[in-house]
C-alpha cells in the first residue's frame, strides 16, 4: 500500500484540496503504527532513529493536512458547493389533507 501511494504522489499533488484528503491521514497513520511496532519488535540497528523519522513523517503529513484544511475552511473551499435546490411542487390541498390524515 505504501509503495502504491508513493508512486501516485505526483497525481495526488495535482488534485484540488478537499475534505477527502483526510482519508490519507488514517491510512498513513496505520502504516506508521505498523512500522513502529515492527521497529520495536525487531530492533534493527538504528531503530530509535528510524522510529523518530517515522513519527515525524506522519506528524508532518497530518499537520500539513490540518493546516491546509483550516486555510480552505477560511477561504470557503473546504466543502463542495451546495447543489442548487430543486423546487418541489406541493401536492393539491385536498390531497395533502388526505395524506396527513392517514
Amino acid at each position: 500500500m505504501a509503495l502504491a501511494q508513493l508512486r501516485l504522489l505526483p497525481v495526488f499533488l495535482r488534485l484540488r484540496f478537499s475534505i477527502g484528503f483526510w482519508a490519507f491521514t488514517f491510512a498513513w497513520a496505520a502504516v506508521a503504527s505498523v512500522a513502529l511496532h515492527w521497529l520495536v519488535t525487531t530492533t534493527p540497528p538504528g531503530h530509535v532513529v528510524w522510529s523518530w523519522v517515522v513519527l515525524a513523517a506522519v506528524t508532518v503529513l497530518v499537520g500539513a493536512i490540518a493546516v491546509r484544511s483550516v486555510v480552505a475552511l477560511v477561504a470557503g473551499t473546504l466543502f463542495p458547493p451546495n447543489p442548487r435546490a430543486v423546487p418541489v411542487a406541493a401536492p393539491p390541498a385536498g390531497r395533502a389533507l388526505e395524506e396527513a390524515g392517514r
